[in-house]
């Protein structure tokens, strides 16, 4: 069970578990990786000291998080189930905040698609837009929901449409609410790992009279790769209550922006 009885995997390998399981969650304790691999929480501590100093994770206090590069993605469904039951609950709040008769845009992300998946649970009479071919297909199981879809490519390994036809499309759109999602904020800084998303997010939070970012607490973490905007621009942000009481304050102190915690 620990690393001295019975696990007969070599250092580098059991790092590259390691490596693994913390590019899924982004971070995790050493009790929690002790677990997965079945090794000790010694072992564990080795490991870790080890992938520090190669630059792979970032050693924390009881744990570590992964050391993303600016331009790194995540694959979909590694983001959907990252801190899934916080994205949950953040859904389900944001679509508390929305009224019938409003035009509301969904955005590519997993938090805004777990709002789309909260209407079906507690129906209201919108017309939603979105560029996600998987937020779509599941606001049309919603009766009460008038969706609508730009034209545009399929982008790879993502349900997301981009390109001209897209942008002129939501450059053209005015709507009540947008549900937006993020890559990293960083300090009032909102940035995103891919270079293509940035205009389509743009031109949302241009589009949209009311602008709610939902960011789950891993959110809060360093700069990616572009600038998308400030948060000046973001109305409310919906996150859970495990945030850094850093970020928490950062965020609290900026004038104009409504927090909601989104907590079990």
């Amino acid at each position: 069970m620990n690393g001295g009885n019975g696990d007969r995997r070599i250092p580098v390998e059991r790092r590259g578990e390691i490596r693994r399981l913390l590019s899924r969650r982004g971070a995790a304790s050493i009790l929690e990786i002790s677990a997965e691999l079945g090794v000790s929480a010694s072992t564990v501590r080795r490991d870790l000291d080890e992938l520090d100093r190669e630059g792979d994770v970032r050693r924390s206090h009881g744990g570590a998080t992964t050391v993303e590069r600016t331009a790194f993605e995540f694959r979909f469904e590694d983001r959907r189930r990252h801190n899934s039951s916080e994205k949950n609950r953040i859904g389900e709040y944001a679509a508390g905040l929305l009224e019938v008769g409003q035009s509301v845009i969904f955005d590519s992300s997993t938090t805004v698609l777990a709002a789309a998946e909260a209407l079906g649970r507690r129906p209201v009479e919108i017309t939603g837009v979105t560029n996600d071919v998987g937020t779509a297909r599941v606001l049309a199981e919603v009766p009460s929901v008038n969706v609508v879809m730009p034209g545009g490519n399929i982008r790879d390994g993502s349900f997301t449409l981009l390109g001209a036809h897209t942008q002129v499309f939501l450059e053209s759109l005015h709507a009540d609410v947008a549900l937006m999602g993020i890559h990293a904020i960083s300090g009032d800084v909102l940035s995103e790992s891919s270079l293509e998303l940035v205009e389509a997010k743009r031109a949302m939070m241009r589009a949209a009279r009311r602008v709610i970012l939902l960011a789950d607490r891993s959110k809060f973490r360093p700069t990616a790769f572009f600038e998308v905007a400030r948060l000046d621009l973001v109305d409310d942000i919906i996150t859970d209550g495990a945030i850094p009481s850093g970020a928490l304050e950062a965020v609290s102190a900026l004038d104009g922006l409504r927090v909601h915690l989104a907590e079990s």
